[in-house]
This record gives structure tokens, sequence and C-alpha cells, in this order.
């Protein structure tokens, strides 16, 4: 596993059968199509998915893991197809579960990024043209009055909301406000200081001009003047619907906790009870004990979403409820300081106008990320109705059998802990492994563990039972990778063989691939790595088919078209006897005073010299000019009189 993961991550390129083989990219689309055929509808993100864990039975490993040719590739979609008809089967539940997510999430950042690139090239072509503007005190009016119109656009992209547009509004009350807040902060007449300075100072200034704009049109907003366009600043709904939501996501986190708690106890109760004399007549059956093992995958999978959830909600709560206090703080602080006052001191009120606009555009980020994380949780919601795995009766009646004995369960687990003793372990890594405590390791509480926190141990030990670790017992650190396990007999079996235990997680996730993404072993397996392959589809989405008709004129092109062409066979012998009838006469010619058979002929000519005369005296005439000029007309009355003046030039 640890060489594994070295390997360099290679994505898989959606070609056509060529030199590089059949990528995953049209392997999924054939996948599509046969499951469609078989009356199942999946995902693309899902056909990949599944088609990128299919085992090859000669090599033990994927069959992505090398490149595939046409032949192989159509085995693996015939394997996928048969695997994905199976609806009710706990492993193609989880790896749906996983790709619904995961499609869903990385929908939404592409639609994310997608509109911060739109608004981002129209903003920066805006704020480019303004910055490289370069002129003289004399430039003219015209095109300080087209500077002054490219800063008005700028503003129009950024301050008619909480995101930088990437198209300018038509909305005549913005454009109003724009222009009237524009005028206030900075008038026409600071646009020769303005063009004086360099490239990074302008984008500075605009910036700031761009913060104070949408600060003044926020404080119009909150006094009922103006704002248009605008989301209201202060609306607790949202919070109050994402405390909501948060408050349900605990509530079935602790719901799916207790149903995963409750499906290891049954598959340990059942190795315990199997071993002891007088064994219970009504103990699951092996059937049903492997599809518990299934199932608690599905549900730790489950649970995982659940509890990224929770803390994303909680986080962006908190977040939310602090930009909004900081924002009413702010609203405050300007009605007092504004008031009823005509004119403020821009020293003292521009930098709470900045500072309202990035409070503003804060909490409306927090408020998009909760919006995304409602979607994600109804996307968990809808999954969970369609399946929706149960303990056996049998089972059940075990669980009971066990909150009667757990007594002496803890009792065997005390019994079995009681020889171990980490302590007399080494701690400096001369067997490799290095046990971290808090005791050795400042930074313990912010170590990164790696399987999610769950025991490894457990997993190859006893047919995939996912538990998670207890970090109490210390973690350890072997080839880069922090481990936890459930117990201290686990720790001393990994302290003697690591190298067994992590090339048995390989092998489980070549036997159930839903534990790769539920583990987050990406690297370990970067051809069947569903961040790997979302990128992938991302990049090369797929095109769908459907049958179209459409009219087409009879002669596309009207100049071939023969204007001459007869159909008619009588004429056409006609013409023929005709031209027959001509070849058998002869042509004659006569030439005349008026033919145009004569002789061409050419003559040529000798141009006379041009002739000039030098003499030594040159004369000119350069007479007077006379200008008239009018007194009398301004000023004091008196009387007209008209002076003329003669110019020698």
């Amino acid at each position: 596993l640890a060489q594994a993961r070295c390997l360099p991550f290679k994505r898989s390129q959606a070609i056509v059968v060529g030199a590089m083989g059949v990528g995953i990219g049209s392997i999924s689309k054939e996948l599509m199509l046969a499951c469609r055929q078989l009356g199942q509808v999946v995902s693309q993100t899902l056909a990949a998915l599944v088609a990128s864990t299919v085992v090859n039975p000669d090599t033990g490993g994927f069959w992505v893991e090398r490149t595939l040719d046409e032949g192989e590739a159509r085995a693996v979609v015939e394997s996928a197809a048969s695997q994905l008809v199976q609806n009710e089967e706990p492993s193609i539940a989880c790896l749906r579960l996983q790709a619904a997510y995961e499609a869903a999430f990385a929908d939404h950042e592409q639609t994310t990024e997608r509109a911060k690139g739109d608004a981002k090239v129209a903003e920066d072509s805006t704020v480019s043209h303004i910055a490289n503007f370069t002129a003289t005190f004399n430039e003219d009016f015209d095109r300080l009055t087209a500077l002054y119109k490219m800063i008005y656009r700028l503003l129009l992209l950024k301050c008619t909301g909480p995101e930088v547009a990437s198209k300018v509004p038509t909305d005549p009350t913005v454009e109003r406000e724009v222009a009237a807040a524009l005028e206030s902060v900075f008038p026409r007449v600071g646009l020769r200081s303005f063009v004086a300075l360099t490239g990074p100072e302008k984008i500075a200034q605009l910036q700031e001009l761009a913060g104070i704009v949408l600060g003044i049109r926020l404080f119009n907003q909150h006094q009922g003047k103006g704002g248009a366009g605008l989301p209201p600043a202060e609306q607790p709904s949202d919070r109050l619907e994402a405390l909501a939501l948060l408050e349900l996501v605990q509530k079935e986190a602790e719901e799916v906790g207790d149903v995963c708690q409750a499906y290891a106890d049954v598959i340990v109760a059942v190795g315990k009870y199997s071993k002891r004399e007088g064994t219970w007549n009504t103990l699951p059956s092996e059937a049903e004990l492997e599809r518990a093992r299934s199932d608690l995958l599905y549900n730790r999978q489950y649970l995982c979403y659940l509890l990224n959830l929770q803390e994303d909600l909680a986080g962006g709560i908190d977040r939310l409820g602090h930009d909004e206090k900081q924002l009413g703080e702010e609203l405050t602080d300007l009605d007092a300081l504004v008031g009823g006052r005509v004119s403020v001191p821009k020293e003292q009120v521009y930098p709470r106008f900045d500072a309202l606009a990035r409070g503003y555009q804060s909490a409306w980020r927090e408020k998009q990320a909760l919006r995304v994380r409602t979607k994600l949780h109804s996307v968990l919601s809808d999954l969970r109705k369609q399946y929706h795995p149960e303990l056996p009766q049998s089972a059940k009646e075990l669980l009971e059998r066990v909150a009667q004995d757990r007594d002496k369960f803890l009792a065997d687990e005390e019994d079995l802990d009681e020889h171990t003793d980490l302590e007399t372990r080494s701690v400096d890594g001369t067997f490799g492994v290095v046990r971290l405590t808090v005791e050795n390791c400042p930074d313990f509480l912010q170590l990164p563990l790696d399987f999610q926190g769950f025991c490894i141990h457990t997993l190859v030990t006893q047919s995939r039972l996912l538990v998670p670790g207890n970090p109490a017992i210390g973690v350890m650190k072997y080839l880069g990778r922090h481990c936890v396990f459930a117990n201290e007999r686990a720790c001393l079996d990994f302290f003697a063989e690591p190298d067994k235990y992590f090339a048995g997680v390989r092998e489980v996730c070549y036997q159930h691939p839903e534990l790769i993404h539920l583990l987050r072993l990406h690297e370990d397996f970067p051809r069947s790595s569903l961040q790997g392959i979302v990128k992938v589809l991302a990049s090369s989405p797929v095109v769908m088919q459907a049958d179209a008709g459409t009219e087409t004129p009879l002669h596309f092109e009207e100049s071939k078209i023969d204007k001459n062409y007869e159909w008619n066979e009588w004429r056409l012998r006609t013409e023929a006897l005709h031209m027959a009838d001509i070849r058998k006469k002869t042509t004659s010619a006569t030439q005349t005073a008026l033919s145009h058979l004569k002789r061409e002929s050419e003559t040529q000519v000798y141009l006379p010299k041009e002739v000039a005369t030098n003499t030594n005296v040159e004369r000119g005439t350069n007479p007077p000019r006379w200008s008239k000029y009018y007194v009398g007309l301004r000023g004091e009355p008196q009387k007209m009189q008209v002076a003329e003046i003669k110019l020698d030039l």
C-alpha cells in the first residue's frame, strides 16, 4: 500500500480506441447506453465509478490500472452492467450514494466557478482599460469623459449586487443610484489626479471606490431610500432555516450513528456467541451477516456525509451570525454618525461604508454556502428513501441478548487487553512504527488521521468490519501515515507486522471498492478515485444523442443548375441532326474596308522636350492689405468710428 501511495497520479483520458487504448470516458458512455437498454438509467459519474472498479480476474486488480484494448473494454462494460442492474446490492447502493453526492457537490462548485470566471473576465477587461489609460493634463474633454464612463461601468458591475456581475444591469433605478454615489465620492474634477497615478495605484483606488459606493447603497437601503436590486442585508430567515437544518442533521446523525453501532454489535456478537458452548439457536445466517457488513459500510458512508454537513453548517451559521452582528453594528454607527446631517467628513464615513460592504459580501457568501449544504442534504434524503437497510429480526433479538450480557462482553474485552503493554514499545521509530501520544507529541490534537480514523486491524482481520479507532490509545505513525486502532491488542499486532495490514487494506478495497472513497484512499487508487473521475468527466462532458430531422432544398447551390438541360428525346434528336448538317457546310470569309480582319499596326513618336528660360532678374508684386476695425461698440457710449489699417506683408 505504501508503494502504491507513492505512485504519480495519472488521469484517464476519455478517448476512443487508439494508441492510448480506451479511456474511462468512452467506457462510461457505452455503459450508460447498455444500462439504458436494460431499463436502468444511471448517471455518467456512477457508470465511470463502477467501470473503474471492475476487477480483472487474472491479476486480481482493477482493469483500469493498465491500458485497455477494445475487447477488454467490452468485458468491463458487460461486467459493470451486470452489477448496476442489481439495485438492492449494498455495495452498488453505496457507490451510488458516493457518486450522487460528489457529483452534486462538483456541479455546485463548477456552477460557482463558471459564474465567477465570467464576472472576472468582465471586471478584468474594464479594470485593465482604466489602469492602462495614460494622458497628459492637456487631454481633451472627450477622452476624460470616456474614462469616467468606464469607471461608471465598473461600478455597475461591482456595486449592483453582493457579487460581481458578468453583464451590466439595465435597471434605470440602479443606474441613477450608482451614478449619484459616484458623483458624490469621485467627481469629474478628480480625473486629472487619478490619471497621474500608476497602474497598481489606480486598481487599489478602484477597489476602494467600489466598496464605498456599495456601502452607500446598503446604507440607503437600510434607511429605505434606495438600494434597488440588492438582496436585504439583514434577513434572519436564512439563519433560522440553517439552524433548523442543523438540528435535523444532528438528529439524523445520532440516529445513523446508533444504527452503525447496532450493526457493529451484531457482527461482533455473532463471532463471540458462535464460539461459546450452547450456541444460540436464532443467530443470523452467514448470508445475513455478510449483508450486515455491507450495510454497515453504507451507513458509515452516509454518516460521514452527515457529519461533514453538520460541521459545515455549524461553522457557516457561526460565521454568518458574526457577520450579521458586525453588519448591524456598522449600520448603527452610521446612523449615529450621519443622522440627519447633509454633509459628513469623508475621513470618518468612507471607511465605515467600505467595512459595511465587506461585511455584507462576507455574509452573502456564507448564505450561499448554507444554501448549497441544504441542496446536498436533499440529495442525501432522496438517496436514503431509495435504499434504507434495516437489521433482520434475528439480529434485533441478538441485540437484546447483547444488551443483557453487556457486562460480560466488557469483561471479555478487558481480559483480552490485560496482558498488553504499549509503554514497552519503541516510540523513537526504531522498528518503523512510532506511537504518538499527548506526552511525546505537542501537536497531537492536530494530527491528520488516515483511513478516516477507522481501525484497519478490524477491517482486515474481521472481514471488513469497520469500527472507529480510539486515539486515546495513541496514534501509530508508519510510512507517513497516522493510524488509530480500536484496542491495544490491535496496536501490538500492527507493531509486529505493519506492512501486512497495509497490504490487507488494499486487498479488501479490491473486493469492496466502496471503501476507496470511504477511507479516502485516492492516492493509492488514482485510476479508481472518485475525485479523479469527477475531474475527468467535468473536463469532457458527455454528449447526449437525439433523433432529429430537417428539411433541405433540392439544389443547395443555384450555380450548379444546368439551364440548358433538355428532357425531350425528340428535340435532342432534332438538334443532333442540325449539328450533323452544319458539319457538312464550308466556311468562307471576305476582307473589306470595315472588316475586323484588318492588320493591327503601331506607330512610335518622340515627344517634345520641356522648355524653360532662366533670367538674372526675378520680380514680383506685394500689394498691401487693408483691414477695417470698428471702434465704440462696447464700453462707454460714444460715436462709432471705422479705422482702416494698412498691413504690408
